[in-house]
């Protein structure tokens, strides 16, 4: 018989109370919905988070069948199955929000699995507890939003536990819910390499109650397992030399493993919500401190329910109870996680212990109905648990809002998920219409981040300066992404389109501009440079021309703009880094001035596009006045290799230019 949070209702045959405890049920939904969806841009929109995104936008736009998936820091890639989850929304909805919208969702039903296996391993009293711990636990919130690798493990370690928890510690033997159960154990293994795990977990169970387990779902369980790990597995063998690699890298001599006790930490911290207002909403306010230190009282009451929960579960191994079974479980599955995160060289990391989800709730609420068996306590624990929910709310309503006045960070790495989708949703809209994947645009930041934010397969020019190194495509149009950069748009030429209305300024007051240049195709390219020489080149870049004075006054900077076209692009230059330099040679053959500022590696480069630059060189003061040559060159600056010009004349190593230094 179940412990009865309100006992004045009348019980059915099994001493439940189906309606207050459906209604119950409702409202836990409620909350835990509430704390996730209100909450839904509180993750930062970081390379983790935007990688399977990517991977996603690489099997959509780019039509690649991927094997495997997301690097990882061990020896071989993670399972690729994630981005396919993620393809599916980002099939009916081009945006960030799609995915986070899918994974936020499916986490949240997560609160109904996990009643669902208390009530039938307990009762209804202590599935309702656990089912609110979980719902308003701000780690487990926070994990709930996530787009990265395990950002589905809330979700995944809930079900698994209800296909397959009733069945090893109960009578039940349902063999659909076994059979989904062992299905979401594999779905879960092919989304993240760690949550391999689990078979820790699952494997000495499935031994100790083998005489349980319904053969049909078993077998079928097993068999959809071993496929999915045949393709992970085929995945690996075809990039086989990364693979060895990385093993050997992995296997090389390093810090040894030693015991640490943050895995324990970790676990209880899921449980009690220790330290989250301090890791992501700590300021040095009066309500920050009330809030750390009322957070450090729920911290010692929940890991004190959580220690008197495993003491139950242990009494119940000693007296050989009616729920001994379902104690092994629990003690199992909280532990093993534990156990494997207690010896390690590395630092461990608190979701690393989400393999421990949903034990840990389920022995804290059995701490906690010891309370509820108390007539005088109940109406007190109610209120502590009403308690709970307002300081976990208020500490993540706090996170939130410390993100949102900090919506950016450097090169996008890191930009609140609001703020990434705003500009993401206008970079789509200004590449609309592209035709070949991954679309080329340019932006400060990586590519996998700048096409999650855009929903859209895109490649990033990097490695230039706007508005003094610019390049001028000659095949598709080029969107400029401009972060904090002023819109000067000198270096681009008649070709491009300003979008002043879709400027956009954030909290922060981060301005982003956007600039779109048209293609130049080689007639156009070669009206761009004042003087034009069209001299081709050893690298294959031509030089197009220059623009450079007459003259130039000692002590000041002699602004010189030349113009580089990649007319070929040779076998071998994927390995070159390749930029002009400047000699500036005085009357009597001196140099007096050697310049060099920007360069690209040649792996970028795309038939018919133009580097243009603008180059300020500081001339001395004390230079003597009078007639100088300025000479332009290009050189690989890694192989420290000069390329000649093939002129109509002959072969040169620069072009010249005569101008006057004065007074």
């Amino acid at each position: 018989m179940s412990v009865s949070l309100f006992p004045r209702q009348v019980a059915n045959s099994k001493g439940e109370f189906p309606t207050l405890s459906r209604a119950l049920l409702v409202l836990i939904f409620l909350l835990g919905a509430g704390f996730r969806f209100l909450n839904l841009g509180l993750v930062r929109f970081n390379y983790d988070n935007a990688y399977p995104l990517y991977d996603a936008l690489r099997i959509l736009d780019g039509k690649q069948l991927l094997w495997v998936g997301q690097p990882s820091s061990v020896f071989v890639n993670n399972p690729v199955l994630m981005s396919y989850i993620q393809a599916l929304p980002l099939w009916l909805w081009r945006t960030p929000w799609a995915v986070s919208l899918l994974v936020t969702m499916l986490n949240t039903l997560a609160i109904g699995f996990i009643y669902r296996t208390g009530q039938r391993l307990f009762g209804t009293s202590i599935g309702l507890l656990a089912a609110f711990l979980f719902a308003i636990s701000p780690w487990m919130v926070y994990f709930s939003l996530t787009t990265w690798l395990p950002a589905l493990l809330p979700f995944f370690t809930t079900v698994i536990a209800w296909g397959l928890w009733p069945m090893l510690a109960t009578r039940r033997r349902a063999s659909q819910e076994v059979f989904i159960g062992f299905a979401a154990l594999t779905v879960m293994t092919q989304t993240y390499l760690q949550a391999l795990g689990i078979l820790a977990q699952v494997g000495p169970l499935l031994l100790l109650f083998w005489r349980k387990i319904p053969p049909r779902a078993f077998y079928a369980g097993l068999v959809v397992f071993l496929m999915a790990f045949a393709c992970f597995g085929f995945g690996l063998l075809s990039m086989k030399d990364v693979t060895l690699g990385k093993l050997e890298q992995f296997l090389a001599p390093k810090e040894s493993a030693h015991f640490t006790a943050e895995g324990l930490n970790h676990a209880v911290r899921l449980v009690s919500g220790r330290d989250f207002e301090y890791v992501w909403g700590r300021e040095e306010t009066a309500a920050y401190q009330i809030r750390r230190t009322w957070s450090m009282r729920a911290d010692y009451l929940l890991k004190g329910a959580l220690a008197v929960g495993v003491g139950c579960a242990l009494f119940e191994l000693v007296r050989k109870g009616a729920r001994r079974q379902a104690a092994v479980v629990l003690l199992w599955w909280f532990a093993v996680p534990v156990v494997l995160m207690s010896f390690s060289p590395y630092p461990i990391h608190i979701y690393y212990l989400l393999l421990s989800c949903p034990a840990g709730y389920l022995l804290t609420a059995w701490g906690l109905s010891l309370i509820f068996r108390q007539k005088y306590l109940r109406w007190i624990g109610g209120a502590v648990l009403v308690g709970l929910a307002l300081l976990f709310g208020l500490n993540l309503h706090a996170a939130q809002q410390q993100v949102a006045r900090a919506p950016t960070v450097p090169e996008f790495d890191g930009w609140y998920l609001p703020a990434a989708a705003k500009v993401g949703a206008t970079i789509r809209e200004l590449t609309e219409g592209s035709t070949s994947y991954p679309v080329r645009i340019y932006a400060e930041g990586h590519e996998a981040v700048v096409s999650a934010m855009s929903a859209t397969y895109l490649t990033t020019l990097r490695g230039f300066e706007f508005p003094n190194y610019v390049l001028l495509p000659g095949q598709a149009p080029l969107l400029y992404v401009l972060v904090n950069t002023s819109p000067d748009a000198t270096l681009l030429g008649p070709r491009y389109e300003r979008f002043p209305d879709k400027d956009i300024v954030l909290a922060d007051n981060t301005q982003i501009h956007f600039l779109r240049v048209l293609p130049y195709d080689e007639e156009s390219a070669r009206r761009l440079p004042a003087t034009p020489v069209n001299w081709p080149s050893e690298a294959g870049l031509t030089l197009l021309g220059y623009t450079v004075p007459t003259t130039v006054q000692s002590g000041q900077s002699l602004i010189v703009i030349t113009y580089w076209r990649v007319a070929a692009i040779p076998p071998e230059s994927a390995e070159w880094f390749v930029g002009s330099f400047y000699h500036l040679t005085a009357p009597d053959g001196r140099q007096v001035i050697n310049w060099g500022q920007y360069g690209q590696w040649g792996y970028v480069w795309q038939l018919g596009d133009i580097y243009a630059e603008r180059v300020s060189i500081p001339i001395p003061k004390d230079l003597a006045p009078g007639d100088y040559t300025l000479a332009l060159g290009l050189m690989d600056s890694i192989h420290g290799r000069t390329y000649t010009f093939i002129a109509p004349d002959g072969w040169f190593q620069t072009a010249t230019v005569s101008l006057s230094i004065t007074p």
